[in-house]
């Protein structure tokens, strides 16, 4: 297994984790609005890990000690392991093979113990195993193996087990596993690891289990961008129910779904304190987020980018090339996150596309295709037929369709152990980069920059924020404020508050006039001048005069053709200025406000008349941005009887829906 991190690697600090016990955490439920608790397993050490103090009807005893004579593969039968410690053979690949349909159960207190000589305690290629109730420690799998189940067997049940100490995965899954009620403990690797050729896993519920403390052997820093670590780690699964787990204090990711996974429910689960992301869903389709409580994670990995310079926005939740797809059959067709709260991580949701990650790209180092082209068509996406549809949608995971609605975001930046710089922690962000490898990308330059934020339906709405939140978007060096994001050229998070208000977008563009400098962006044409006035102004010391001097036809023209950028085609604008007669008569103006698309193409012009005033007088109006528009210019036009009559303006806005006029 791998990981592609868009950046540098991060190294992640080692934080022991206690044996602390879950703190209570409240998600909101967007169908009633109301809180309701996420569900935590406080499962290791529990008394839900005894098992039966006498064996089942029927059952098969096990005794206590060397049980490399006990005959365990019997299919359809159980076996009661008794009270203490119980070995294998001491050999490496020793190990149980179970008959079909065979359970095992352990007594209070009953461990098989792998002594650090046995690579896997259940193995074979079976299905129907059950394994309740039994310590598992000990075993030394090698990396990316497992300790149980080791073939991931179809239709297991893992119920109520201690996966603790082991080295690689603790536990493998496959298709229609049940894993639920179990402690996940201080593993090398993993505490659960689930992967099968060809989407092959469907069905699997993971519920109500301690993951903690898993990833003991650091493997990221073995071997510095395997993407080989965490809490559990899901790939090419087709169908999870993940819930009501409670996954801290991993050295990695909590959750991590990587490469062609499709509907997935990650909900009621408590993720806290884990050193990287809690969750990371990777190159995968179709899933739902709902009703976590997600806190304190990312602090170590966020730092050790901070203290490298790197900017990249460490994320609670971080989608990378992840597609609400509804060509994919789920449960939904989007990437949808709701409900959850999101408190103290170092940073929120971040929603990044590679732009030189594709099918049969060589950054694309798994080599799998998308599950639309299928595994066995990689070739296809090459070029010249991939820069034509349907190739050019179908070879690349996009990161569309993202729908991140009535979350409760929190942040502080003192409670971050440590200190949190606000130019690295605190950051929502929606970004690509450049695209520029390899040679016959049809996906160089902002291709996937405009798509990610323009192009992909992503949308955050409803959502509550606390704090000094920030947000990255389009590129790594575009850091924002609440107001830009919420305004014309993002329109992201209608409907949401930031400290119980709504933010005000920021103008598009607001000229006072003030400096001289500010004529800079208006130049005369026939039979005009321009000139900065200081004194009798609307508003401050400054104005602008617009002087006539030839009669006959006259004008001044905004000179930074093709406009100001930020325009929403379909937003609804509000534009104003504030003028005045300078010099009598003054003539009838008509200020010309011209909507351009990004080629600059005029696509419409609004006109506003400036009549006659000798007072300051605000003129407006209101105006949608018509079809493909992404920017605004205007000109002043007129005709005058005679050089010298002149008119004053100041104040001059274009901003986003009912702008306020300065008084």
């Amino acid at each position: 297994m791998r990981k592609t991190w868009p950046l540098a690697l991060v190294a992640l600090a080692t934080v022991v984790m206690g044996g602390a016990t879950p703190a209570s955490g409240d998600a909101v439920d967007p169908a009633t609005g109301s809180t309701k608790a996420a569900a935590a397993a406080a499962v290791c050490g529990s008394s839900s890990l005894n098992g039966p103090a006498t064996p089942p009807a029927g059952a098969v005893v096990v005794p206590a000690g060397d049980n490399s004579g006990v005959d365990l593969r019997k299919a359809n039968t159980t076996y009661y392991f008794a009270t203490g410690t119980h070995t294998l053979a001491p050999e490496m690949y020793a190990q149980i093979l179970p008959g079909e349909g065979a359970t095992f159960i352990g007594a209070p207190g009953a461990v098989l113990d792998g002594k650090g000589v046995n690579n896997y305690a259940f193995g074979g290629k079976v299905n129907g195993v059950t394994v309740r109730y039994l310590t598992i420690t000990g075993f030394v799998a090698p990396k990316d193996q497992g300790v149980v189940n080791h073939d991931s067997g179809d239709a297991w049940t893992v119920e109520h087990n201690t996966l603790r100490d082991n080295s690689g995965a603790a536990l493998m899954a496959g298709a229609t596993n049940k894993i639920r009620g179990n402690c996940f403990k201080d593993n090398g690797q993993y505490g659960l690891n689930a992967y099968k050729a060809g989407n092959t896993i469907t069905g699997l519920v993971v519920a109500d289990n301690e993951f903690t403390g898993n990833n003991t052997d650091d493997w990221e820093h073995q071997e510095p961008g395997c993407g080989c670590t965490g809490g559990m780690k899901f790939w090419a699964v087709n169908g999870a129910d993940v819930t009501g787990n409670w996954v801290h204090g991993n050295h990695g990711p909590g959750v991590w779904a990587d490469t062609n996974n499709n509907d997935f429910l990650i909900e009621n689960n408590l993720i806290e304190d884990n050193e990287s992301l809690a969750i990371f869903y990777e190159i995968s389709y179709n899933a739902i987020i709902r009703n976590n409580t997600i806190r304190g994670n990312a602090w170590a990995s966020g730092a050790e980018r901070a203290t490298k310079g790197d900017p990249f926005p460490e994320a609670a939740i971080y989608l990378s090339e992840a597609d609400g797809e509804p060509r994919i059959p789920a449960r939904t067709s989007k990437i949808e996150i709701t409900g959850n709260l999101l408190e103290n991580n170092w940073g929120g949701i971040t929603g990044w596309a590679n732009a030189d990650r594709f099918c049969n790209s060589p950054a694309s180092t798994t080599g799998d295709c998308t599950l639309i082209v299928g595994p066995t068509n990689t070739a296809q996406c090459a070029a010249p037929a991939i820069a034509s549809e349907p190739l050019y949608t179908n070879c690349r995971w996009w990161t569309k369709n993202v729908d991140v609605h009535h979350n409760t975001f929190t942040f502080d930046p003192s409670a971050v152990n440590g200190g949190c710089p606000t130019q690295y922690c605190g950051h929502m962000a929606l970004l690509s980069n450049w695209g520029t490898y390899p040679d016959w990308s049809p996906y160089k330059g902002d291709v996937i920059q405009k798509s990610i934020v323009h192009a992909s339906n992503n949308s955050w709405h409803d959502n509550t924020y606390t704090g000094p939140w920030q947000f990255r978007v389009t590129d790594m060096g575009t850091r924002i404020a609440p107001g830009q994001w919420v305004g014309p050229q993002y329109g992201q998070d209608a409907g949401s508050t930031f400290d119980g208000g709504t933010p005000v977008p920021p103008p598009i563009t607001e000229q006072d006039f003030e400096s001289g400098s500010t004529i800079s962006p208006y130049s005369p044409w026939y039979g005009s001048s321009v000139a900065h006035q200081t004194g009798g102004a609307h508003g401050g010391t400054g104005s602008l005069q617009l002087t006539s001097t030839q009669s006959g036809g006259s004008a001044v023209a905004l000179d930074n053709f093709p406009g100001y950028s930020g325009v929403v085609a379909g937003a609804s604008y509000d534009v104003s200025l504030w003028y005045r007669q300078a010099v009598a008569p003054m003539p009838t103006v008509t200020w010309n406000v011209r909507w351009r698309d990004e080629s600059g193409t005029l696509l419409r012009t609004d006109a506003i008349p400036l009549t006659q005033k000798t007072a300051w007088t605000a003129a407006a109006g209101t105006f949608t941005a018509p079809t493909g528009a992404t920017r605004v210019d205007w000109t002043f036009v007129w005709n005058a009887s005679a050089s010298g009559p002149a008119f004053q303006i100041d104040d001059v806005a274009i901003r986003a829906g009912q702008a306020k006029q300065k008084t």
